[in-house]
């Protein structure tokens, strides 16, 4: 039977006659004088008959207590707080449950219904009677799950739920990971990380290798946080890796250290092909800009010294850049050729002049790069010595090709200089043009070399070396006893000459065909015709015959012969009557077969 403890200054309980069944007859003169005390921990003020140290007491002023077995279970301050399992209420708590040592003592359990539909328990956050958040449970025949709702009770709107397995999904009640993601809507796609120093997401296996993105506020960084290699993969497969070395590796993910020769163990950069059709061992740079302005495909740069990122000038004959191609001897990689770009000439501001450098491997062992041919900064193409066009190659062999004036010059030793085969027929073997006419050409014919619109010629001077003076094409010339001079260059078989002023002259040279115009050092030299196809100056009024043999007339012009016999002073022989040209002085030019040697 309860029993209510005695009243203050009464000294004996209220007894049950005092109370009716219903406790609403409680005699009024006595619940008005009544005064329950205020109890302690030990002995409740209000308790039950043979468990006096169960009930309720107020421990001080405005404050009410529960308490089972002498313990304070529930705490209700003066200000409404509540507190259960502890006395000392967080002032900024409505409710502050403690947990004690041991089981499960200060959890909150919320129980739905006992059935496998989908009873299940529910926290409910209201503003103002309006839900706001709901988490709650779902009981189904698979699997409980645990969401967390904008809607009361309604899992289509559930933002987070986390399976029975410990499976979290944001934004997807079916979560197949750990953490699964599913971005949905115009806004709030993906994951926020934020932070005042260097956020950072990481991930970790093993407690060993670490994957890592992160930030510091200048700059972002992805990649292992630990001594292993990070792997790029399409469709399931490694197709990248950059190694702990700072490698990048395509297409393999074991870095070359075989390269014979090569300061370094590996290169940085390393392309494999993996079998397949050819397209897949290839490389390709492709742009869509037409470069119609300094730039490329492919950049090389390169600078003398200091740091990167500085400005250090390069000397001419630096290396700026070098392609080497390589094959296999079974154990290391060898380079069998490479090209090489170099400064080529006094650098300046935007001013870099280069040369390409072509090499490839001697039959040496080991193997030694040889150079083979160069372009230089002028275009100009050196083939077999590194000699500069504009100079003589004085030793070895080789090619030059001049691509400013057009020269070609070409040296050999003990061979050759050159040779040029016709195939299996007689012809042309080389020809000779002059403002794309062919003037001439050198064919073959059996066992007969035919040298076909030339004349033999050779240069001269003037007496003492005078300089240029105007002498009519096709005049006749005569040796003198003077020999010409170009400046250091030996000379013993070319002589002077003059217009002839000798009729019959036995020293007829030839005939004048034109000044030397090659080059600006020696301007005062010229070219006498002496044998072959060429044209001879006849005076006015003088005729000539095809046939006839014509000799000097003594001023620059020739004329017949009174006989046909070929003798000293003979100079040429007529072959047409046709004119090529007329002078001023009436004078005109007929062709002729020159004798003058």
């Amino acid at each position: 039977m309860t029993t209510i403890v005695t009243r203050t200054g009464k000294g004996s309980p209220l007894t049950h006659a005092e109370l009716d069944t219903n406790f609403t007859n409680l005699n009024t003169n006595k619940l008005e004088t009544a005064a329950i005390p205020l109890g302690t921990l030990a002995a409740p003020s209000i308790s039950f008959l043979s468990d006096a140290n169960t009930g309720i007491y107020s421990p001080a002023a405005d404050t009410l207590a529960f308490v089972t077995a002498g313990s304070n279970r529930v705490h209700i301050t003066s200000g409404g707080l509540v507190g259960i399992g502890t006395s000392n209420v967080n002032a900024g708590s409505k409710l502050h449950i403690a947990r004690n040592t041991g089981g499960d003592s200060g959890t909150v359990r919320l129980s739905g219904n006992d059935g496998a539909g989908d009873g299940g328990a529910a926290i409910v956050f209201a503003d103002n009677e309006t839900v706001k958040w709901t988490v709650f449970t779902r009981r189904f025949s698979s699997a409980n799950k645990l969401y967390i709702s904008t809607a009361e009770g309604d899992t289509a709107a559930s933002k987070v739920t986390i399976t029975e397995g410990g499976l979290v999904g944001i934004g997807t009640t079916g979560p197949t990971k750990a953490l699964e993601v599913a971005a949905g809507g115009t806004s709030g796609n993906g994951i926020l990380v934020t932070g005042s120093s260097s956020p950072q997401i990481l991930l970790t296996a093993n407690s060993s290798v670490s994957l890592s993105m992160q930030t510091d506020g200048s700059a972002g960084y992805f990649g292992t946080a630990t001594n292993h290699p990070l792997n790029f993969r399409t469709n399931n497969q490694d197709r990248a890796q950059i190694d702990t070395s700072g490698r990048l590796l395509i297409g393999t993910s074991t870095a070359r250290s075989n390269f014979y020769g090569t300061a370094a163990a590996s290169a940085a950069l390393q392309i494999e092909g993996q079998g397949g059709t050819g397209d897949s061992r290839r490389l390709a740079i492709i742009s869509s800009d037409n470069f119609s302005t300094a730039g490329g495909n492919l950049v090389l740069a390169f600078q003398r010294s200091g740091a990167v990122g500085g400005n250090t000038i390069v000397q001419s004959g630096d290396l700026v850049g070098t392609v080497s191609y390589l094959g296999n001897e079974g154990t290391n990689f060898v380079t069998a050729a490479s090209f090489q770009a170099e400064v080529d000439g006094t650098v300046g501001a935007n001013r870099m002049p280069g040369r390409l450098v072509f090499s490839t491997a001697t039959n040496a062992s080991p193997s030694v790069l040889t150079e083979r041919m160069r372009i230089d900064n002028a275009g100009s193409l050196i083939y077999g010595t590194s000699t500069s066009p504009g100079a003589d190659i004085v030793s070895g062999t080789g090619f030059y090709y001049q691509i400013s004036t057009g020269l070609l010059y070409v040296r050999s030793n003990a061979s050759p200089v050159a040779a040029f085969n016709r195939g299996a027929d007689d012809g042309t073997i080389v020809e000779f043009k002059q403002d794309q006419t062919t003037e001439g050409t050198i064919s073959v014919s059996g066992t007969t070399v035919s040298y076909n619109g030339a004349h033999l010629s050779r240069w001269s001077q003037l007496p003492t070396g005078a300089e240029r003076t105007e002498i009519l094409r096709g005049s006749v010339l005569s040796n003198i006893d003077e020999m010409c001079e170009w400046g250091d260059e030996e000379n013993e078989q070319l002589n002077r000459m003059k217009v002839s002023t000798v009729q019959g002259d036995k020293n007829v040279s030839g005939v004048f065909q034109c000044w030397d115009d090659d080059d600006d050092t020696y301007i005062n030299d010229f070219y006498c015709a002496m044998t072959g196809d060429f044209i001879i100056r006849i005076a006015e009024g003088v005729t000539v015959e095809r046939g006839d043999l014509l000799m000097s007339a003594g001023d620059g012009t020739a004329k017949p012969q009174d006989d046909d016999i070929i003798r000293s002073k003979t100079v040429a022989k007529v072959t047409s009557t046709n004119v090529s040209c007329t002078y001023e002085d009436g004078s005109y030019c007929v062709p002729c077969v020159l004798m003058a040697c």
